[in-house]
């Protein structure tokens, strides 16, 4: 990373873990600290989101310069990771740095000590931040890594690197999301803006696999005027891989996204829930749960064994 980069993104939030990798922690988490309300990974799977750290260890590695990312597109590098750094040192430098971040709050009146003393003890490693994390050679170590300290890990990629999931396959995440963020390829082409020609057929590649995974999920980030429309050609996609569970949320404009996409073209919880339940009847899963504040629906086949047992 240059210089430049390192400084716009600290002044983000970000923290830097070695020569790819951050963390940033989420106003959920805080939120979570002060008792005042949760992100919906807890609502939905029971994550504790004061013992989630939000990571990424592919800053600017990924194959999508999607029109709804939060990050600044002109750093994107379509490479894989050369040289990458061993996944110990990027593991103890991401909870060092998210724990370094929230000292902080010892002294906030709103943070109990039970609290803050189970937030110096994260339990989830959340491989979403920014980036794709399966262009990380390593991963399938860093995955059995997190797992064998008694942590949790949700992975979340767009699909485009099938080759690495059929990898980690025998190192599975706790939870695996694959972003479906278009029932079609025109669409795909237009919102997603892939760096290579055969973006949408890895994407199927890789959505084909996900029955393979004990816990997966499709994720539909959804925008108004862009996206949000053929719930036919979501439900197609969705009905022939049978995950276990499908997330609609809304697409935002935060971050870089504020100059890509408005306020106008974020949809309502309540368009979310329409479109949800509109995908839901094509499928035959139901609406399980929902969080008003996120914008987000989640759907199953069976409403069971979705909360984590810790």
């Amino acid at each position: 990373m240059k210089d430049k980069q390192i400084k716009d993104l600290e002044k983000q939030g970000y923290r830097i873990v070695g020569n790819h990798s951050a963390i940033k922690v989420c106003l959920w988490c805080k939120r979570s600290l002060c008792n005042k309300d949760v992100c919906y990974k807890n609502t939905f799977y029971g994550i504790q989101s004061h013992r989630c750290i939000q990571s990424s260890v592919s800053l600017f590695n990924c194959l999508h310069n999607c029109q709804f990312c939060w990050r600044c597109l002109e750093y994107t590098d379509s490479k894989i990771i050369e040289n990458p750094d061993e996944p110990e040192e990027i593991l103890n430098g991401l909870i060092n740095e998210h724990k370094k971040f929230l000292q902080g709050f010892r002294g906030n009146d709103k943070v109990t000590k039970e609290l803050f003393d189970e937030a110096m003890n994260p339990k989830h490693v959340a491989l979403s931040l920014a980036g794709d994390a399966t262009m990380y050679p390593k991963l399938p170590e860093l995955i059995d890594l997190i797992h064998k300290r008694k942590m949790t890990s949700f992975l979340v990629t767009n699909g485009l690197m099938p080759d690495m999931l059929k990898k980690i396959l025998q190192h599975q995440p706790t939870q695996l999301y694959i972003t479906l963020a278009a029932p079609d390829k025109e669409t795909y082409r237009k919102v997603c803006r892939p760096l290579i020609n055969n973006g949408w057929k890895r994407l199927q590649k890789s959505l084909s696999l996900l029955n393979k995974f004990r816990r997966s999920t499709i994720r539909l980030t959804l925008l108004k005027n862009m996206n949000m429309h053929n719930a036919k050609g979501y439900a197609e996609e969705i009905f022939k891989v049978q995950p276990m569970f499908v997330e609609l949320k809304a697409g935002m404009p935060v971050g870089y996204a504020q100059y890509r996409i408005s306020y106008e073209s974020m949809p309502r919880h309540e368009e979310i829930k329409t479109f949800a339940e509109e995908i839901s009847k094509l499928i035959n899963y139901e609406i399980v749960d929902e969080k008003e504040n996120s914008r987000v629906v989640l759907l199953m086949k069976e409403n069971k064994d979705r909360k984590l047992k810790f």
